[in-house]
């Protein structure tokens, strides 16, 4: 009787991450609005982990700063099937009533929802905001994306680095501003910027 011995598992190369620079042109018109009003106490939900970087960023400002740690729950998020409880999004991303929001930063968030799930998330965002607040995004136009948000670091209000593990990677959904706008009722585009990367750079506002 022969005896073969199992063949060894070749060991899977983990990536490094992958780490760029980039301009933002949007992000930079909106903190030129905010310095144009020093006088004014903004209320910021941060959709991202908490960040010292963001937060010495916006310490600036005369700013009540709020750390949603929602994106890597909202990226895993998916529409319920007919016999399952609704999401509750209060649960998710929960909210002060009584802190009405003048900015939402989503960093690269939206590209992991689906469109139903978009306007859950507007709906439940738009509770908390008013008219004239503002919702910073980057949205991808090509290709594949890390299969969960990226990080980013402020490096001034025109720059940026985005981290992204590529180790797992999706398709992105490449949404059209028209779709978005569509998700997104209530939401209009104020500024959007092509990047020299792929990304569309939004700057929205709340009608």
């Amino acid at each position: 009787m022969a005896f073969f011995a199992k063949p060894k598992a070749q060991p899977v190369a983990i990536k490094a991450p992958q780490i760029e620079e980039l301009g933002s042109p949007a992000f930079a018109s909106l903190v030129e609005i905010l310095e144009g009003q020093p006088e004014q106490k903004y209320h910021v939900l941060d959709l991202a982990a908490a960040s010292g970087n963001h937060i010495e960023f916006f310490s600036r400002f005369r700013c009540r700063y709020r750390v949603g740690d929602a994106l890597d729950s909202l990226s895993k998020l998916s529409m319920p099937e007919a016999d399952e409880d609704a999401l509750d999004f209060e649960q998710i991303l929960p909210l002060d009533p009584s802190d009405k929001l003048d900015l939402v930063l989503a960093w690269d968030g939206l590209n992991y929802l689906s469109k139903d799930l978009l306007l859950l998330l507007s709906k439940h965002l738009l509770r908390q905001c008013k008219p004239g607040t503002w919702m910073h995004a980057f949205v991808y136009t090509r290709g594949d994306m890390a299969a969960k948000p990226n990080k980013f670091k402020i490096l001034s209000s025109s720059t940026m680095i985005r981290e992204a593990d590529m180790n797992q990677v999706v398709g992105a959904p490449c949404y059209a501003q028209r779709i978005l706008e569509q998700a997104m009722p209530g939401f209009r585009t104020v500024q959007s910027r092509l990047l020299k990367n792929g990304l569309q750079e939004y700057l929205f506002q709340v009608t």
